[in-house]
């Protein structure tokens, strides 16, 4: 009885949590019931298009609504999409291809068939192409009776006074075109192909697609105004043309990258069809019942509810506004909207964001997402700055002179390198004298010439970033040889008496290192850093250079600091950028830092570690570093603090961090001083926190007997 009894007592505490905890659970439950019933509903309503058949294309003008599909099904709406009617069908091929403008329609099919309903006519033509063994694949009208076609192997025909020519070019298949008006067109293809015309198709020229879409299959384009063009890939891929200063459209293109997606450039969607509704909204449709908007350009892509089953593919859409539009797919699918897609939130209740509890709520997890992001840069920029500190710090205080290493050698050895060093930068500079030639510089102008034969094809042109490294190569040897010609042995300074001044020349006192890293301070010391950003991201690209390989490298890694690495860092484009402008940058800065602790450690320390047999690199290892650096902290923490600072202007090539976050906040809830009060707060803590830690690091290395302690 006795034994029972305390093997009942020994099970009541388990019995006892498991009531309190499935009460707890119980309360949690009740308490996770909203109290009044929220959700979403589709933007989308479903229409009877009165057809089983697939419909592959719609297209709009004012009210007047045209679906094109299978088998030559034609259905027509002059309501705006509300009710739908069977037009007489004039083929029994498959209409795959759509177009409208200037009061007109155009349908089309691989075949070569072609139909347009000009004007106001109620009746269609039938304008068919007699096109071979090619296959047409897109269309745009040019007029109420003209068009452009596109075909396989860069198949293009235009049709104006009821007369087809063609205007091929060899090349890839073109998959789409589309016109702003009559002269200026854009037609994409297989393998990245864009290619533009500005005289109503009669003759195109190649444009350069993105690096990163160069391999791309390219299916539609809209060259939406004067200032913006999206073309996207099968693949998720959305290509972006904006007029820049005296840059029209079509000319230059970059790939968006989505913040939704987390910086990739790949919304992992089969696409078939971009609309525009506005310079920045379009919506975009695809495989799988895909249906998505963006309101900013690309940043955000948001996927839309459909009151459909993801089995349906969606194929085309048509805005008759910036609000109403009609989308089909297969099975004669066809959807209308009044609100671009958007989803309608029924039951929420409207955020008001004059309560300071309510916009917290709403803004720190974007705050916290943006300290994430600014903390990445930060750290990783900290050590590529405190790495190229040291290294060129070392370089700067490195003694060697041209004269110590021309001794070592014999007079003949040094004439004998003097005239390959010649001919060498003889050569190369040769090389760069016709493509400086017809850049065509005069007078002045010639000091930007460094920029100019980098990228000497313009905007159609790559990179050339070897031919700068030429240029400082080819210089450098070419008076390097010169100098080492004309060594005599003595390796004396000159002197020159000019109107009365004397003049002291010493080439040989010259130290090699110490010039290198010269130039690399004073270039990141005397430029903007918010100009460095700007050319390092878009100019030179380093986020595709370095972070696409990187990510490619690491693609089958499983451990968490390289997935980290992967996916965080190498994956974000602009986050490479980032980590190099700021380290770059702050490298430069702390070369100097550094050299000034270097040259506070008495000599005797060099002479010290010399005399006992190490060399002047292992001297500056093992002896004054350690003792330079622990002078250095307190400066060195001033660039650090600065270092997170500046990565404020990371924002500008479009990276999430705290100050880009509190943009986008402030978009949404126009509360200016809260957003970046906020944003203050959060900067603070991430400095204060970190100079409390170099503050007890300084401590933790004081040199003893070094510097004024200020004690009793």
């Amino acid at each position: 009885m006795i034994e029972s009894m305390n093997s009942g007592n020994q099970r009541s505490p388990h019995l006892a949590f498991i009531g309190y905890f499935s009460i707890a659970l119980a309360i949690l439950l009740v308490l996770s019931v909203p109290a009044n019933a929220q959700e979403y509903r589709s933007g989308w309503d479903i229409v009877d298009s009165g057809t089983l058949a697939d419909l592959y294309s719609v297209e709009s003008e004012g009210s007047e609504v045209w679906a094109f599909g299978e088998n030559g099904a034609m259905i027509s709406s002059n309501d705006g999409g509300l009710s739908w009617e069977a037009g007489e069908s004039l083929t029994s091929s498959d209409l795959t291809i759509s177009d409208s403008g200037y009061g007109s329609f155009l349908a089309a099919s691989e075949d070569g068939t072609i139909l347009i309903k000009s004007g106001n006519e109620i009746i269609w033509s039938d304008i068919s192409l007699d096109i071979g063994n090619e296959l047409v694949y897109g269309a745009c009208l040019t007029g109420d009776n003209a068009a452009v076609i596109v075909g396989g192997n860069g198949s293009i025909w235009t049709y104006e006074m009821q007369v087809w020519s063609d205007r091929s070019v060899s090349g890839e298949d073109l998959l789409d075109v589309s016109f702003l008006d009559s002269e200026r067109g854009i037609a994409v293809g297989e393998q990245g192909t864009i290619l533009f015309s500005d005289d109503g198709g009669s003759s195109w020229d190649y444009r350069d697609a993105p690096t990163e879409a160069s391999s791309s299959r390219i299916i539609d384009i809209e060259f939406f105004s004067e200032i913006r063009a999206y073309a996207i890939t099968d693949e998720g891929e959305i290509l972006k043309s904006s007029r820049e200063i005296n840059t029209a459209v079509g000319f230059l293109w970059n790939m968006q990258y989505f913040e939704s997606e987390g910086g990739s450039a790949n919304l992992g969607v089969n696409l078939t069809s971009i609309e525009i509704a506005t310079t920045n909204k379009f919506l975009l449709s695809g495989n799988d019942g895909y249906l998505s908007m963006s309101k900013d350009g690309g940043n955000i892509v948001s996927r839309q509810m459909i009151p459909l089953g993801n089995s349906t593919s969606f194929n085309d859409i048509a805005m008759l506004d910036g609000f109403n539009g009609v989308a089909v797919g297969s099975d004669g699918s066809l959807l209308l909207t009044e609100r671009s897609g958007e989803d309608e939130q029924v039951g929420f209740e409207v955020r008001d964001f004059s309560e300071f509890g309510n916009f917290v709520d709403y803004s720190k997890g974007m705050l916290i997402e943006g300290l994430y992001a600014t903390i990445n840069i930060v750290i990783f920029g900290i050590f590529l700055g405190f790495f190229l500190g040291i290294s060129l710090s070392m370089m700067k205080t490195s003694p060697t002179t041209l004269k110590e290493i021309s001794q070592r050698r014999s007079l003949v050895v040094i004439k004998s390198t003097g005239v390959i060093f010649t001919i060498i930068g003889l050569s190369l500079l040769r090389y760069l004298v016709p493509i400086i030639q017809n850049l065509g510089l005069d007078g002045w102008e010639y000091i930007y010439a460094p920029i100019g034969i980098i990228n000497p094809d313009g905007i159609t042109g790559e990179l050339q970033f070897e031919n700068f490294l030429f240029l400082i190569l080819g210089v450098s040897l070419f008076l390097l040889g010169i100098l080492l010609i004309s060594a005599n042995g003595e390796y004396k300074k000159s002197h020159y008496n000019i109107r009365g001044k004397e003049i002291i020349w010493n080439p040989w006192g010259i130290r090699p290192l110490n010039f290198i890293a010269t130039i690399y301070t004073d270039i990141f010391r005397n430029t903007p850093l918010i100009v460095q950003f700007l050319f390092i991201h878009f100019g030179v690209q380093i986020g595709a250079l370095i972070g696409d390989p990187g990510a490619e490298m690491l693609e089958d890694s499983s451990n968490f600091i390289l997935t980290f690495l992967r996916d965080d860092i190498l994956s974000n484009r602009a986050c490479v950028s980032a980590i190099f402008a700021l380290g770059l940058n702050s490298g430069a800065y702390q070369c100097e830092t550094i050299r000034g602790a270097i040259s506070a450690i008495p000599s005797g320390q060099m002479e010290a570690g010399r005399s006992i047999g190490l060399n002047y690199m292992q001297t500056m290892r093992l002896v004054i570093m350690p003792q330079a650096i622990r002078i250095c902290i307190p400066p060195m923490g001033n660039e650090m603090v600065n270092l997170v600072l500046n990565s404020s202007l990371a924002m500008v090539i479009g990276y999430s961090e705290l100050t880009r976050k509190a943009k986008l906040i402030n978009a949404v809830t126009f509360q200016v001083f809260w957003s970046y009060g906020m944003v203050l707060i959060s900067y603070f803590i991430v400095t204060w926190t970190l100079a409390l830690f170099l503050r007890y690091l300084e401590n933790k290395t004081r040199i003893p007997g070094l510097g004024i302690s200020g004690g009793s």
